[in-house]
């Protein structure tokens, strides 16, 4: 096999991977909705009274639409410098994708029981997949960068994006430890993660020009 050929059969195999993943992706996300019902007509009761009812719903369908959005962002940009790939690396994935088949669960599980005595541990279940969703971020790149799978940026970029994942990890987890102890500060640092790796490519530019 030439070069040439080489390099098209590369670019099939992560093609195919980023194609079946967006499948998973726009699976888990659709299935997020089915878990807000549509109220029932009551005398004396207005419609925004019977939507406000639903309020835990709503909330937790936010949670995870963006946990699975910020997830494919990020999948998206690690494969805009991930070349090649190998059974390995593959089944990494797939533990990812593993992740983001069961956020639906977790996220109704957190609808369901959010107001119950319940509600602290679907927290923490929701937190605990939260986690692993960074864990798994956190290895498709590593392994990938370690195995010479990426190319196509320098050695600054690769540096940086390597550093903005572990940090994935690492605030993810946190992430699930303060969700014992605070719904509140489990909201905030949420929304700070989010606010962080919803432009993925953003951070990575600012700590180049940072260390430059």
């Amino acid at each position: 096999m030439n070069t040439v050929e080489s390099k098209i059969e590369n670019a099939k195999e992560t093609v195919r991977i980023e194609a079946f993943s967006d499948g998973v992706f726009a699976i888990a996300i659709t299935l997020l909705i089915l878990d807000i019902h549509v109220p029932e007509f009551k005398d004396n009761e207005t419609l925004l009274y019977a939507l406000s009812n639903e309020w835990a719903s709503i909330l937790a369908l936010l949670i995870g639409f963006f946990t699975i959005l910020i997830c494919w962002i990020n999948h998206h940009y690690m494969f805009t410098m991930i070349r090649r790939s190998n059974s390995k690396l593959m089944f990494i994935n797939g533990f990812k994708l593993l992740v983001v088949t069961i956020t639906p669960f977790a996220t109704a599980l957190l609808s369901k029981h959010i107001e119950t005595g319940w509600g602290p541990s679907a927290i923490t279940v929701y937190a605990i997949n939260f986690a692993f969703m960074g864990i798994a971020m956190t290895c498709v790149w590593c392994y990938s960068h370690f195995m010479g799978f990426t190319k196509g940026a320098s050695t600054e970029v690769l540096t940086a994006t390597t550093r903005l994942y572990i940090f994935a990890s690492v605030l993810s987890i946190t992430i699930a430890i303060v969700s014992y102890f605070s719904i509140t500060a489990w909201l905030i640092l949420f929304f700070i993660m989010f606010s962080i790796f919803v432009f993925p490519e953003k951070m990575v530019a600012w700590q180049v020009k940072r260390n430059t």
